[in-house]
């Protein structure tokens, strides 16, 4: 009697220890994979044609790769920017990307060179014409709906135009 009650009693107890470190677990796996929002994300505010626009920065290399990847929505007035240390010819796809986006590749005075649609899941590269240092992800539509063209200027904090400390990431 005496090791059954025992035995009932250390099962109790491993039972809720396996569930507290489970939920541990999980409580860990979400902070890092940005469940709660990651303290660690980049925003600013730049603006376009006089039109603010919040945006996560993609600075590393690992930022670049996952983008705008398995998300379900994307706000209005917000995107993701993407910099890089010196100019270059950018490319970018759709993988793994649910919400329809517009693209503009920017140059490295703020001029816009280009802008395009891409569809979701897509593997079809989108390429910029001439080498820039900026690729700016928003909703689909966005740039037709506030009239910004392919010539405008994007203002920037001018943290993003540092290169000293932009260039370490990648």
């Amino acid at each position: 009697m005496i090791s059954l009650e025992w035995e009932n009693k250390t099962n109790r107890i491993l039972k809720y220890f396996f569930l507290a470190v489970f939920s541990v677990c999980i409580v860990y796996n979400c902070l890092r994979t940005n469940c709660y929002g990651n303290p660690e994300k980049k925003v600013v505010t730049i603006s376009i044609s006089g039109i603010d626009l919040e945006v996560e920065l993609a600075i590393t290399h690992e930022e670049h790769m996952e983008g705008l990847m398995y998300r379900d929505t994307l706000e209005d007035n917000k995107g993701m920017l993407f910099v890089f240390p010196e100019n270059r010819i950018l490319s970018f796809w759709m993988k793994n990307t649910y919400i329809p986006l517009s693209i503009a590749f920017i140059n490295e005075e703020g001029l816009i060179t280009q802008i395009e649609a891409m569809k979701p899941l897509s593997l079809d590269l989108h390429e910029s014409k001439e080498k820039v240092r900026y690729a700016l992800e928003v909703k689909a539509n966005w740039f037709n709906i506030h009239n910004v063209r392919e010539g405008d200027t994007v203002r920037m904090p001018h943290i993003i135009a540092n290169k000293e400390l932009i260039g370490a990431g990648n």
